[in-house]
């Protein structure tokens, strides 16, 4: 028998606890980030996010969530606390992107 690499095993035991936080008397959750789909790296930025990449991040991680999320007011300095605090949870620090597949 071959000792062959079983992927989806690996994933379901890597999974993190989600990120969750509370606006408007309402509780959300992110996954962590590490969590999200690959197909995010052709349109996202993770070395050095834009305003939009980590909006595209935060909308593709709240997922269902996105469009009650996004109907509350909110600050930038307070979206962009909010997205620090989800990369710290992660265990990725603010300009650290993931490690490539040829790393």
């Amino acid at each position: 028998m071959s000792d062959v690499f079983n992927l989806d095993i690996w994933v379901a035991e890597a999974r993190r606890e989600p990120f969750r936080f509370a606006l408007g008397e309402r509780e959300f959750a992110l996954p962590a980030a590490g969590d999200l789909d690959k197909s995010l790296l052709k349109t996202v930025n993770l070395t050095s996010p834009s305003a939009d990449d980590i909006l595209s991040l935060m909308r593709e991680g709240l997922g269902e969530q996105w469009q009650e999320f996004d109907a509350h007011p909110l600050p930038l300095s307070a979206l962009g606390e909010l997205f620090r605090r989800w990369q710290n949870h992660t265990g990725v620090t603010p300009g650290e992107s993931v490690p490539s597949p040829h790393s």
